[in-house]
């Protein structure tokens, strides 16, 4: 019998730590992160395309949501002189779904941003942000996640300084980055 049992072939799975994951309550994650985004409809007179690179750090409120703080960087190419925005961001990202190394998620983020030149053409350089959506978060190895997205992003004044100067901006696109877990 103990020859049967020294002889058996024994599979060892390797244990994944509740920090290993992008989701874990009560850890930190810092994220990097690239995206481009065309403008999906056109209220102003300008058509915009948001090229953008971001870092943030969230924290794991409860298994399965996040809290989120972000800083973005982003081009604006417009028909009137080009824009860069610098916003900050807060907002939350909650996992819907996971299956082995996969987590599927919907985020939300509110903000601020400003900018040297009018964002959109006749807007200000003063600006709400909003961006929401959905993706994919992959662990390729322990403490580290590859991070998808696609994107609805509204930039707008919310009509500070009246009707005629509260064009906005209404894009939609991919992003893809790193999540390291720590």
């Amino acid at each position: 019998m103990t020859l049967v049992a020294i002889a058996a072939p024994t599979v060892a799975h390797a244990q994944t730590s509740a920090t290993d994951e992008g989701f874990a309550a009560r850890t930190w994650h810092f994220e990097v992160d690239t995206q481009a985004a065309l403008e999906a409809w056109n209220y102003n007179t300008s058509h915009e395309e948001i090229y953008a690179i971001g870092e943030g750090v969230s924290y794991g409120i409860r298994d399965g949501l996040a809290l989120r703080m972000n800083q973005r960087i982003a081009y604006v190419s417009q028909r009137a002189e080009d824009a860069v925005v610098l916003g900050l961001t807060i907002g939350v990202r909650g996992r819907v779904y996971r299956r082995g190394r996969v987590s599927a998620f919907l985020q939300g983020d509110v903000g601020i941003s400003h900018t040297a030149i009018a964002t959109p053409p006749r807007g200000t350089r003063f600006n709400y942000l909003a961006a929401g959506g959905g993706g994919a978060m992959v662990r390729v190895r322990p403490r580290l996640h590859v991070v998808t997205t696609l994107q609805l992003i509204h930039i707008s004044n919310a009509g500070l300084k009246g009707p005629g100067r509260n064009p906005d901006i209404e894009a939609i696109g991919p992003s893809i980055g790193l999540l390291f877990s720590f």
